[in-house]
């Protein structure tokens, strides 16, 4: 938009210029035709119209690769203070290398926040915070508190700081393997509840069939299901091997899955434990 009005602009100034100097020779000299008068303006009219096209060409080069409106110039700004952050950040990065001694590992790890870190305090109340949380990896924090424990060296925090650290290190298989069960733990009862899901939405799937299936997810961590049903007999069980109900069901995490007619006939499949 601002580049044609440019043009536009410039267009105008280049014919009235020309204009006035037609209008000016009529006008001194009125005696000479109008055709006369356009020859003897020609080269003066030409140079004109040079200038204004060379005004045009130097005014698009300016709009197109220097002038730059309120938000680009914003937009440059802000790029110019991140690309400044981050290379006070490297140079930060560096100097403690050099300084403390830290790996790069140490100091990559060092900047993983969880709160905004200004000074030492918060790096240290940022360290706990991690340790806390008990989402973590001993590996990681182990290599956190050692390159932690050279920064806060001499100050009011190294005892702690390397306090944690001996600690990590010593504890780090039993604190490995509580890991573990904890997660362990956390997946078996994701699963369960999955389990218990599938047994519900398996309730609706077959009402929408028109098969009054009464559905029970029990046993330990639900991996246990039983299907009941007035008709179920052999046949019906025998459809389920062959068309792959029961296997459909134990991919879904079912190990034990029972066909009942709620009164004396009852089967299972057995997969595993």
């Amino acid at each position: 938009m601002i580049t044609l009005t440019t043009i536009l602009v410039f267009l105008f100034i280049t014919f009235f210029v020309n204009f006035l100097i037609v209008r000016f020779r009529a006008n001194k000299f009125p005696d000479k035709t109008k055709n006369e008068n356009l020859r003897s303006t020609e080269k003066i009219r030409q140079t004109v119209l040079i200038s204004g096209l060379a005004m045009i060409f130097i005014s698009m080069l300016y709009i197109n690769f220097f002038y730059q409106t309120e938000s680009e110039i914003a937009a440059e700004k802000e790029w110019k203070e991140k690309s400044d952050k981050i290379s006070a950040e490297k140079l930060a990065r560096e100097n403690d290398i050099k300084r403390l001694g830290l790996t790069p590992t140490e100091v990559e790890i060092l900047l993983q926040h969880e709160i905004p870190v200004n000074n030492l305090a918060d790096e240290v109340k940022n360290a706990y915070l991690i340790l806390k949380s008990q989402k973590y990896f001993v590996d990681t924090e182990i290599i956190r508190f050692t390159g932690l424990a050279k920064k806060t060296k001499s100050s009011e925090f190294a005892k702690r700081i390397e306090k944690t650290k001996d600690s990590l290190i010593k504890n780090k298989d039993k604190i490995g393997k509580k890991q573990i069960a904890d997660l362990d733990k956390k997946t078996s009862l994701e699963e369960s509840q999955m389990r218990l899901k599938y047994g519900e939405n398996l309730r609706d799937l077959l009402l929408d069939k028109g098969l009054d299936i009464k559905v029970t997810v029990f046993g330990k961590d639900n991996k246990k299901i039983r299907l009941t049903y007035i008709l179920f007999n052999d046949v019906w069980f025998r459809k389920f091997e062959t068309l792959g109900y029961f296997d459909m069901i134990h991919e879904n995490g079912f190990n034990h899955i029972e066909l009942s007619d709620g009164y004396d006939y009852g089967r299972w499949m057995q997969y595993g434990k």
